[in-house]
């Protein structure tokens, strides 16, 4: 075996069309990767990661492995040697792995070059050594496999055939066949069972884990044993004749019913190593048990599709990877269809389809790109159709951020996608959906003020309207409660309801003004004064570890205001101008609730303080101010004049003040020890304790309401978070909704947003000036390499030859 392996390697390395392979592969691999546009270049896509080489690679090898392995038995046959091999004293088997062992060095000899790109975009990261290493080499571990079974495939052509050239198109189409011609069928709508069977035998479907660098043992069994079938089957071929035998039929019968057994058995294995250093396509344990609970077939249709600039295909191999894995765990099959928009039929289906995309909630992004008649914009819908039974729910997978980069909102969007399908999963497999209930009856914003939010809510809520009586009867029918923007005290009557609620388990997302501002008055002259708004729940929200404070916030990084700045006696002129009293406050990046949201539009904004004394109660900051604020104590007085004479920018000193704060655990009553019969309840039935459950607490109950027009027939509603000024909505509605799903997420999926990935950008000023250079490196100097090992090589030979035939 040793002297078959060996003179393959010696016969190709003194070959000048195997130096003419490797050459075109290399040359080829160089040019897409480096100098042709398109979505392999590395420059162009701007991140630092070797994805092109590893989607490319499978394409190249269509033609690299069949001219390595193209004469392995055909020539032999040719040259009549074939009898003299098979006259040696091994077995058929052992002079087939000879050959398939010589070509497998070949292939991973013509893959060395390769390292150069790695080297390169190592170097060329933001910073140095931005690059997922162990994304990478488990990524060239999976192209090493991908190299086994296409080699084996070579292997058995050249033992098919005495000509060189029908060995090479044979491998050719039988490589092509397995890659993709199975998985082709397969989406060609056939039956569920030999739609999974045909994807089970494409390559491609067991080598996209791999070239992520995802090791998945069912991917490995299955490399391994197809490799394993084709070499068996070239030893069956061999010898004329040998198929006749009914011993050789029986063994081969045999040995490919094993060898299924084994892959079906592997099946139902899941063993995955997730080399990537994010562990971006692992899944967390919130993940596994809510797909090991699904009942029923579910149905994914993505619609990011087509001709996909980088950071839209990296979200699109996202949400292909983690639809693999949540399939894997899953306990009944997970169905992914692609559709391209614009590739349904004529214009009139692609129009009719893109409207019923819009009016089930998939929202589209604007996409420019390159076309033979200059730039086109088209759009793209990044999103899906879930669907289990007869449910559907829309899941928009892009999410956009007008404050962040377009790679920051790619990233942040690709951090998400697991969150999107659980949650998804999570609200077509409930059978009752969850009840918000806004309290009334001490002055809290009306229907219309929270229309908006609460037609938000309605999808995925039951919304209610209810007094104290209603709640103290009926608490457990109500999953969350609202406290909206209330202007009368409340009763310690009312108070007890609300604080045994809340013991019972309860969860409330109190919204609240500490300070009163007569914005009326301000808008028919240049002052008004904030005043303090006591409603009797400071001591109720002190024993539950929170404080608002009467002040009201000013923030260097704010809104603007409108005001008319023309003469008297003049045509009106209004110009925007900074209103400190405005400011837009930031959601916490580190927390789940809060993480990756938009900005908050805010108007008369006061701070919240947390409270210590309760060591089972754990508070986090998710609303806060600038790092350039200050507090204004109340009462005080709102003038316009600000805008002409700004406060001194030193004074605004305060980073960071919480506006809205999360509190989770178990809370202690305010009724504890005090006696409640006054009150017409029972000292008997007070809980003192509650059960572990948390709150938000929101200094501001303006983020919660929309502006309303009641002149009209029927009252307009304008949308939650609209800024006139600068004619955009912020992201109010967003952050409350997060607020409401978290407060009522008592699997933790909420917990999902917290997951995080390392941006890894290539270093653009670098590239800029340096990108002739790795061209022109990362081109030439592997076919130098591999030009200078020939000539030694072939040198040293012949010196060797020479000086043994003297």
């Amino acid at each position: 075996m040793y002297s078959l392996f060996k003179k393959e390697i010696k016969t190709f390395l003194g070959s000048l069309i195997g130096y003419l392979a490797v050459l075109v592969f290399l040359l080829v691999s160089g040019l897409f990767l480096w100098v042709f546009p398109g979505s392999y270049n590395i420059p162009d896509n701007g991140y630092a990661t070797l994805d092109g080489l590893f989607t490319l690679a499978p394409w190249l090898y269509l033609f690299l492995v069949p001219a390595i392995t193209m004469r392995f038995f055909a020539d032999e046959k040719r040259s009549g040697t074939i009898e003299i091999l098979l006259t040696r004293p091994v077995s058929d088997f052992q002079l087939v792995l000879a050959k398939f062992l010589a070509g497998l060095v070949l292939v991973v000899f013509s893959l060395l070059p390769t390292l150069l790109c790695f080297l390169s975009v190592y170097m060329l990261g933001n910073p140095v050594g931005s690059i997922d290493v162990g994304a990478t080499w488990g990524s060239f571990f999976g192209l090493f496999f991908l190299a086994i079974i296409y080699v084996a495939i070579g292997v058995f052509a050249s033992a098919l055939t005495d000509n060189q050239i029908v060995s090479f198109l044979l491998a050719m189409v039988l490589s092509f066949v397995f890659y993709m011609g199975f998985e082709f069928v397969a989406s060609s709508g056939v039956p569920y069972l030999v739609e999974q069977i045909l994807n089970y035998f494409s390559i491609n479907n067991h080598y996209l884990s791999a070239s992520r660098g995802v090791i998945d043992l069912q991917d490995l069994v299955y490399f391994c044993a197809m490799t394993f079938l084709f070499l068996y089957a070239t030893s069956l071929v061999l010898r004329k004749g040998k198929l006749r035998l009914n011993k050789a039929k029986l063994n081969a019968v045999l040995v490919c019913l094993a060898v299924l057994v084994v892959c079906f058995v592997s099946t139902n294995f899941l063993l995955r190593i997730d080399l990537t250093l994010d562990k971006r396509y692992s899944l967390s344990d919130v993940s596994k048990e809510l797909a090991a609970s699904i009942e029923e077939p579910v149905s994914v249709e993505l619609f990011l599709e087509g001709e996909l600039e980088p950071g839209l295909k990296k979200l699109q191999n996202e949400v292909f990877e983690k639809i693999a894995v949540l399939n894997a765990y899953s306990g009944k099959p997970i169905r992914l269809k692609v559709t391209d928009p614009y590739a349904v039929g004529n214009q009139e289906k692609q129009d009719k389809l893109i409207e019923e995309l819009y009016g089930k909630g998939i929202i589209p992004t604007s996409f420019r790109h390159k076309t033979e008649k200059g730039v086109s914009t088209k759009l793209i819908f990044p999103g899906a159709l879930i669907r289990i039974g007869n449910k559907e729910v829309a899941v928009n997978f892009l999410k956009y951020n007008q404050d962040f980069s377009h790679e920051y909102n790619f990233n942040h969007s690709a951090e998400s996608v697991e969150f999107e399908l659980v949650n998804a999963f999570q609200k077509l497999m409930r059978t009752k959906r969850s009840t918000v209930a806004f309290l009334e009856g001490h002055g809290e914003f009306d229907r219309y003020q929270v229309l908006d939010f609460s037609n938000a809510l309605s999808p995925n809520f039951d919304v209610k309207r209810i007094s104290t009586t209603t709640l103290g009867q009926y608490a457990d029918n109500f999953d969350v409660l609202v406290v909206a923007g209330p202007t009368e005290p409340f009763s310690e009557a009312d108070k007890f309801v609300v604080d045994q609620y809340i013991m019972n388990g309860g969860k409330v997302m109190w919204l609240i003004d500490p300070v009163s501002v007569n914005t009326d008055s301000l808008s028919r002259g240049f002052q008004t004064f904030s005043f303090p708004r006591d409603i009797n729940l400071g001591d109720q929200l002190f024993k539950y570890g929170t404080r608002l404070n009467y002040e009201l916030l000013q923030d260097v990084d704010c809104a603007q205001l409108r005001v008319n700045t023309a003469p008297g006696g003049t045509e009106p002129k209004f110009t925007p101008h900074p209103w400190y009293y405005s400011p837009m406050l930031t959601p916490n990046d580190n927390h789940p609730l809060s993480r990756n949201l938009n900005r908050v539009f805010a108007e008369y904004v006061s701070s919240v303080d947390t409270i210590g004394g309760n060591p089972n109660l754990t508070k986090s900051v998710i609303l806060s101010t600038s790092p350039n604020a200050r507090k204004v104590t109340s009462p005080s007085s709102v003038s316009l004049q600000n805008i002409n004479n700004p406060p001194a920018r030193e004074l605004f000193n305060v980073p960071f003040i919480p506006v809205g704060i999360l509190i989770e655990g178990q809370f202690t009553s305010l009724y504890k020890n005090r006696m409640v019969e006054q009150l017409g309840f029972s000292s008997n039935s007070v809980l003192t304790e509650s059960k572990a459950t948390k709150m938000v607490v929101i200094a501001d109950a303006g983020l919660i309401a929309n502006k309303v027009n009641y002149s009209g027939k029927s009252p307009q509603i304008q949308q939650m978070g609209y800024d006139r000024v600068a004619k955009r909505t912020w992201g109010n509605k967003e952050f409350l909704l997060n607020a409401v799903f978290y407060l009522n997420d008592d699997r933790g999926i909420m917990q999902l947003r917290n997951r995080t990935l390392k941006m890894r950008l290539l270093d653009q000023v670098k590239l800029r000036d340096e990108k002739a250079f790795w061209q022109w490196l990362n081109i030439l100097l592997p076919l130098i390499l591999i030009s200078l090992f020939g000539v030694i090589y072939n040198f040293i030979r012949r010196y060797k030859y020479s000086r043994t035939k003297r």
